[in-house]
Formats: C-alpha cells, sequence, structure tokens
C-alpha cells in the first residue's frame, strides 16, 4: 500500500483519520496520515536496518470471528432520544466526563453513526477515509533523510545514497489524542457505551456490514489494534515509485491499522495499547 502525503515540508493529507479506538468503550481517537513522493534514483541498500518488531500474538478474534453476548444496558432517568436526535445529548454526555480535549476532537454530526461505522472499519483492519468522527491532527508529517555510504559506479567506488525514516517530530501529532484517550475514566466511560448501546447497535444494524451485534464488532476491533506489532528502532522507508513505502516488506504489507499504530511511535502505541487491555476487560465484565 502506498502512502499519501507529499513528503515535503507542506504535506497535502489526502488520507486523514483513520481508526476509532474505542478506549472504554467512549468516543476516542487516533489521527492517522500516510505518507508520498518518491524518487526512482536511488537504491535502499542492505546496510539500512529496518525497523525491529515484535508481534503481539494475533489474537482468534482475527481471524475467527467470535460473537460476544451484548452487555447489560444501564437504566436510564428518561428514555433515550432517537438516533437522529442524539447528537446533542451525546456530546452533553461526553463534556461530563470532564476530559479536557475530548469534546473539541468530535465533529459534532452524526456522532454514533460515525463512530459504529470506524469500529466496523478497524474490525476488517482497515481505517477510516471518509465520514470520519474526529478531526485531523495538527501539523505535517515530517520524513527524515540522512546519506549512507554504498559501492556504486563502474568501478564499485564509494558514494553517498540518500534514506528515509519516520522522524520522531511525527509522532508528537498524536499526542495530545493519545492523552485524551489516557484520560478517561474507564468506569464512566463504560457506563456511557452501556447506556447509549442501544441506539450503537441500531446505527450497527443500518449499516448492514455484519450480522453480529456491535459489542461483537467492537471487541474484535480492539483486539485488532491490540495485535498491532510493538516496534524498537527507526522505521525505514523506501520509495519505488511515488509514494513512500515501508522498507520492511513484512511491514508493507501489514494491516492499515498495525501501520497506523507504528506510525505513532512507540510510546503512543504502548499507552493505546494500555488504556484499550483495561477497557476491554470491563467491557467484557457481566
Amino acid at each position: 500500500m502506498s502512502y499519501h502525503d507529499r513528503p515535503s515540508t507542506a504535506f497535502s493529507p489526502l488520507v486523514k483519520w483513520g481508526v476509532v479506538l474505542a478506549a472504554a468503550g467512549a468516543i476516542g481517537a487516533i489521527g492517522y496520515f500516510l505518507m508520498g513522493d518518491k524518487s526512482d534514483s536511488h537504491t535502499f541498500p542492505e546496510s539500512s536496518t529496518p525497523v525491529a518488531t515484535q508481534s503481539a500474538a494475533t489474537p482468534e478474534a482475527l481471524t475467527d470471528k467470535p460473537v460476544y453476548d451484548e452487555p447489560a444496558t444501564t437504566p436510564a432517568p428518561q428514555p433515550l432520544p432517537e438516533l437522529d436526535q442524539s447528537d446533542a445529548t451525546v456530546l452533553t454526555a461526553l463534556k461530563d466526563l470532564n476530559v479536557n480535549g475530548l469534546v473539541e476532537m468530535i465533529i459534532p454530526q452524526e456522532i454514533l453513526r460515525k463512530f459504529v461505522r470506524a469500529v466496523n472499519v478497524l474490525d476488517e483492519g482497515k481505517v477510516i477515509t471518509e465520514y470520519r468522527p474526529v478531526a485531523s491532527p495538527q501539523g505535517a508529517f515530517v520524513a527524515d533523510s540522512f546519506n549512507v555510504r554504498v559501492s556504486g559506479g563502474e568501478l564499485g567506488e564509494q558514494q553517498d545514497a540518500e534514506q528515509f525514516r519516520v522522524s520522531p517530530k511525527s509522532y508528537l501529532r498524536y499526542t495530545l489524542f493519545v492523552q485524551v484517550i489516557s484520560a478517561l475514566d474507564s468506569d464512566s466511560a463504560v457506563s456511557l457505551y452501556r447506556h447509549y448501546y442501544p441506539l450503537l447497535n441500531r446505527a450497527h444494524q443500518e449499516l448492514g456490514m455484519s450480522k453480529d451485534n456491535f459489542h461483537s464488532v467492537l471487541i474484535r476491533a480492539i483486539d485488532r489494534v491490540l495485535a498491532a506489532p510493538d516496534a524498537s528502532g527507526d522505521l525505514i522507508l523506501i520509495r519505488p515509485k511515488v509514494y513512500f513505502e515501508f522498507a520492511d516488506p513484512a511491514l508493507e504489507k501489514s494491516p492499515d491499522v498495525h501501520k497506523l499504530m507504528l506510525r505513532m511511535g512507540p510510546d503512543n502505541s504502548a499507552k493505546i495499547k494500555a488504556s484499550l487491555k483495561n477497557a476491554r476487560v470491563k467491557l467484557l465484565q457481566k
């Protein structure tokens, strides 16, 4: 898969907000920009060490599509609104979670429907590109270039070859979103999820993408994220045609959501996984 941000000081993001992570079942999200542009004039020698990764154990959820019992909904002092009229109520409930930056992330139209659609896409290992539920992160993707000495030319003389890697500066673009997800009180968020679950499942049924209940899709989507490999070292990039790609073919063939987690940086990825592990336990409690 190629990445669609031009590698310059002013990137043009064509693939935007991707993965909505249901941190404790509330509306949370991580930004996703892919990268682009290429020069065919350089080769990338073996002396470049691609990023070392340690894959998490692939859960059965990724292959067997398990179905989970739907959660018990919390009693409501007032009837839930209709799905079409739910935005104002949901925004108020999110404000009551008292997490700085959470409400500002949300695109306040069709909140529940967008969330459900994004989770369904995530269950397939993909990322949402349109009709996304949250705003894009600030700033542009940054790729660092560096030179390595390689043998080349007719006489085998040493020469410089330009290579690229994901810059740590790019990780900072996701910091705010990771902070928001990490700050969510999991008990309050799960309670909110249970309260609105009938509307979430109704929105899921509207899509007709899966015969399973939405709760099953959500748990499988979380498992997709948790199965992303853990990276250490530089993420080396190549430009075989127009857009950047991972130098490691195994990483390049990995699901889009796994590439997203790698591009967030190891610290951000670890924090997201910690929040989701905690959420998963509580979401499956009877």
